[in-house]
Parts: structure tokens; sequence; C-alpha cells
């Protein structure tokens, strides 16, 4: 009996995540990891090739092996003192899916929509781990508490996140390799809530709070369904998974911070600093999706909390291998609810490109603002990512550019394209000092694209603000 329940103590064991049928992340070297007894010998044989590891005093154990080309299926053999044996693995591209509703939404909603998609799924290799809402305030978790990975068929994929399933067509598409989606969403979870104990003390009150939940008397993995306490759902969620080797994060979040959408810049650009050092990936690409329309389109220049997010989104581009994807003009969203989401995952897959495939000559943003020159009552913009030059969305007049003041009073401004540029006028502001674009909770009609090499439309334009800076 004793000798029964060392080694059942020593045997050796592996995350959920790691498991049959998941997808390992092609051209990077491949993290496996697991647990056993402090100073156990762990040999692990996949294609070929063999890694050991030593468990250590925590009881973890990691074995990294070579980059691999893409392919499968393989299985992997795990050996300590017993025998793990895994199959159906394969090798291609893995990008971890989190967010709120945006991302969570299912193919189930939209089947109507996609049911040819949906009738071919099985023809594509693309597989999905989902991870189920968990909160721990204790501290970060080993484990995922639920899950499996799941091959898409007309059956399965319902249960797939939609946007995700899209964005991973679209990658199948191009580089024909199997496809891996790590699914973790959390529905009007703010961008706070995914930051790591180890980020929470540059946020005081977020600290604060956490402290609070976790001296708390919840037991482990319970506690408040409350998505604004900091460090439950990384702990939860995101630490299991942060050793898995990712080609990078597909994000979809922001509606749950238009409370305060002027601090979303500073808390999301700590988000993906943060989550690349917990995955020891210090350029981990990063692809998100700026917020959609919300209500009717503005009749008259507004202010608009939408409208500061999405700037505060556009900011964030500034952090190295980001990429974003531009909603508002795909219409009005409903709930969370991302109209047009084969469009927005086409211009995800774009922003991927760019952000982690780092592909030249290609057009994977539209064209961003620069720098503005104000000299008497002419409003010059200047903007990156021109690629072949300034257009006018479906022709006719530019829309959507405001000018004011230093009383800060808006009017509608005449627009016009001067080669790779914009000039902007209003005769009701003599003097203008900010000049906004698109800058309203539903900005439609903003028509300001770049082209592409074939002059063809490319992609439109973030809505930002720029002001005249103070000499």
């Amino acid at each position: 009996m004793l000798l029964t329940g060392w080694n059942a103590r020593g045997q050796v064991r592996v995350p959920r995540l790691v498991g049959d049928g998941m997808v390992l992340q092609r051209e990077i070297p491949i993290r496996i990891w697991g647990f056993g007894s402090p100073g156990e010998r762990v040999t692990v044989k996949f294609d070929g090739e063999t890694a050991s590891a030593v468990t250590d005093d925590n009881g973890k154990w990691l074995a990294i092996f070579s980059p691999k080309k893409a392919g499968g299926p393989y299985t992997m053999d795990i050996d300590g003192i017993n025998h793990i044996w895994l199959k159906n693995i394969m090798v291609g591209e893995v990008w971890f899916c989190a967010g709120g509703s945006g991302m969570q939404e299912t193919m189930e909603t939209v089947k109507e929509k996609y049911a040819d998609l949906i009738a071919r799924a099985d023809r594509a290799p693309i597989r999905q781990y989902h991870i189920g809402t968990r909160y721990d305030f204790k501290g970060p978790r080993q484990n995922l508490s639920s899950g499996g990975w799941e091959t898409a068929s007309p059956t399965s994929v319902l249960s797939f996140s939609a946007l995700a399933y899209l964005f991973a067509a679209q990658l199948y598409d191009h580089y024909h390799v199997p496809i891996g989606l790590i699914d973790a969403t959390v529905a009007d979870a703010p961008a706070e809530a995914w930051l790591s104990p180890d980020a929470l003390p540059s946020f005081p009150v977020f600290a604060a709070m956490a402290d609070r939940y976790g001296d708390s008397s919840y037991a482990e993995g319970t506690g408040p369904a409350d998505r604004m306490a900091t460090g439950g759902i990384f702990n939860g969620m995101i630490a299991p998974a942060a050793t898995y080797t990712v080609r990078g994060v597909l994000w979809c979040q922001g509606e749950a911070n238009i409370g305060k959408p002027a601090e979303y810049r500073g808390t999301f650009a700590t988000l993906i600093g943060d989550w690349r050092r917990h995955w020891g990936q210090t350029s981990l690409p990063w692809v998100y999706v700026q917020s959609g329309a919300h209500g009717a389109p503005a009749q008259q220049p507004e202010e608009s909390r939408w409208a500061e997010l999405r700037e505060a989104q556009r900011l964030v581009l500034s952090v190295p291998m980001t990429g974003m994807a531009v909603s508002a003009d795909l219409g009005e969203e409903n709930g969370g609810d991302l109209p047009n989401k084969e469009e927005l995952a086409k211009r995800l897959f774009l922003a991927a490109e760019g952000a982690a495939y780092e592909k030249a000559n290609i057009i994977y943003t539209g064209p961003i603002f620069h720098s503005v020159r104000i000299r008497h009552n002419k409003v010059s913009i200047r903007f990156d990512e021109v690629e072949s030059g300034l257009i006018v969305k479906g022709g006719g007049e530019l829309h959507g550019f405001a000018l004011a003041g230093a009383d800060n009073h808006f009017y509608w401004a005449k627009a016009v394209i001067e080669g790779k540029k914009v000039v902007v006028t209003c005769d009701q502001v003599a003097n203008p000092v900010v000049v906004r674009y698109g800058w309203a909770d539903n900005p439609a009609g903003a028509n300001l694209y770049n082209r592409d090499q074939l002059f063809q439309d490319g992609l439109p334009a973030p809505p930002f603000e720029a002001r005249k800076l103070a000499r």
C-alpha cells in the first residue's frame, strides 16, 4: 500500500491543454510541460526528436523541442515512472483568442449566414480548445479546470468562436496548414480583469481590489462573479495556458471599459506587455479589433466616449508587433454583436500578416494618422501606410472631418485629398486648434481609405483626434 501511494504521487502528468488532438505552433520552439514529483526525470519523444526534463522543486517539468514544419497527425510519448501516449497531434498555426462578447459569440448564432461554410467545416484542419470561465483570486492555477481539443466539423464548429473561426478560415486559405484556436473569453470583462498579479502594482486601485479578494474567505477556484475584480480571470484562465507556444494573440475587447475610455490605453498596453512576459515571448504579436459603431449616425459633431475608446485603441499601435482592425465602418454593433464578421476577420488576417508574419508589399492597415500642421485656417494632415495613395471610398466628397478652435466647439469641415495628405478647412473656424476624424458613437459616412498597388480600394483610416502643438 505504501508503494502504491508513492507511485500515485510520483506519476508524471500533463495539463489538459497538452492532450490528444492538440495543434502545436510551427517554426517556433515547442514547449511541452507537466507535473510530477520533484527531481523526477521525464523524457518526451515527438516527431523523431527526444527532449528530457527534470521536475523542479515545485513539481513542474518543461521540455523544449526544436521548431517543426507544419504537418501531422503525430503521436507523442512521455515517460517518467509511468507512460503517457498522446495522439492525433498536428503542427501548424496557433492563435490565442481572448476578450469579451465580440470574440465569445459562436458560429451557432450566425449559422444561417454561414451555412455553406459550416457545411464544409470538416474540409479544413481547424481545431479549438475552449477555456471555460474560471476565476481564482488566490493565485495562478497550474491547470485548466476543463476542456479538450475539438476538431471542426459541421456539428462541432457551431460551438467555435465565430470571429476566431472566420479568422482561422482566412489563415487556412492562405497558408494551407492546420490551425489551432485557444478560446478564452468572458463577456463584459474589462481589460484590467485580464492583468496578472505581477502587473497590478502599477495600478494601486486594481491592486487594492485584488488584495481584498485574495484575502477573502472564498475557496480556491470559486468566488464572486465580479469581472471588475482584477487577477481572477488571469489566474483561472490565462496562467494555466501561458506556457503553450502560440503565434500570437487575437483580441476583441474594450466595451467593458467604456466608463473610463481615457484610461484604456495605459491598461491595454500594460496588458500586452504583461502577457508577453508570462508567455516568455517578448515580441508576441497582438492583433485586435477597434471598437465598432453604436447608435444612430451623428447629425452634428459630438463628444463621444466610444470615439475616446477607439482613440485609446489606436494609440496602442505604438506598441511594437501590434495590428488593429477597424470595425466602426461595418455597421452598428448590437449588444456586442459585430456586424459583417467575415470582413472583420479578413481585416484581422491582414493585420496579422503585418504584425505576426511580417509580410512585405501588402496593405495590412488603412491610413494611420502621422502628424498635423495648422497654418492660419488650414489644417494639413499626413498619414502613414498610404500605399498607392489616399482615396474617397465610393467617390464623391470626403466626410467625417471636424474642426474646433480654442473654444473646443466643433463644426463639420471640408476635406480634400492632396497627394498623400488631407487638407481640412472650415468657414466657422478661423483659427483651428483641434481636428477630428470619425469622432462619433457611430461614424457612419467616414470614407477615407488607402489604395492598394493594383489601384483598388484598400482599408479604412482609423478615427483619430489631433491637436495643434503649443509653442
